[in-house]
């Protein structure tokens, strides 16, 4: 986690609450029990606000305002669900949050959605990933450009690594593929994604296909 990051923790679930702030430590962290004490809390572009959905649903009546909110404090903010849905991630996400995942996840993953979102990017989960890659490739060309700019600093294996990711293939299936481990193959896609300074799946297939 960045220094100079700062984060409010949006929960009324104590057991949460304290699984929160074990994860980003009692001096990084303010923790309020509802979203409107966390609307008068000053943030900024480096304050990444973490709110409990089971509490605070959304989308709400003060969606509209806690999008505006976020939007003019160029703050960050992650949903929390116990029972995350694809089709909730989408809403949330579309209301200006950059993160949704599992209120209970552990406490690495939580860290680590924290480093992804502070480095501006989004974060959700598996299932909702294969998604949408799903609608990237059917909104790809039905001939792919020849064209491999993308690829100039690819090792072959890095650029057939990143190929299959992009299609939507599992890293099990790309280990069967390639004739590797899937430790290999988490490897060479972490490779991938820092030559062509990315983050995820999502961004690979927009870049293979593309269409970004």
């Amino acid at each position: 986690m960045k220094a100079h990051s700062k984060v409010i923790l949006v929960t009324r679930d104590e057991g949460l609450g304290m699984h929160w702030r074990k994860a980003f430590g009692a001096r990084g962290s303010t923790l309020v029990d509802g979203l409107a004490q966390a609307l008068r809390l000053p943030a900024d572009a480096g304050t990444v606000i973490w709110l409990d959905l089971a509490h605070e649903p959304m989308p709400s009546s003060v969606a509209v305002d806690w999008s505006d909110w976020i939007r003019s404090h160029q703050c960050l903010a992650v949903a929390c669900s116990s029972s995350p849905t694809d089709d909730e991630a989408m809403i949330l996400l579309d209301s200006g949050f950059m993160g949704y995942c599992h209120a209970y996840s552990d406490a690495a993953t939580l860290r680590r959605v924290q480093e992804v979102v502070l480095s501006g990017n989004f974060w959700i989960g598996k299932s909702l990933m294969q998604r949408l890659l799903l609608q990237v490739n059917r909104a790809a060309p039905s001939k792919p450009s020849a064209s491999l700019d993308w690829a100039i600093d690819l090792t072959p294996r890095e650029r057939q690594v990143a190929i299959l990711a992009a299609n939507g293939a599992a890293n099990l299936a790309i280990a069967r593929q390639c004739a590797i481990t899937e430790r290999t193959v988490k490897a060479h896609l972490g490779t991938v994604f820092q030559k062509l300074n990315i983050s995820d799946r999502l961004q690979l297939a927009l870049r293979v296909h593309g269409i970004s």
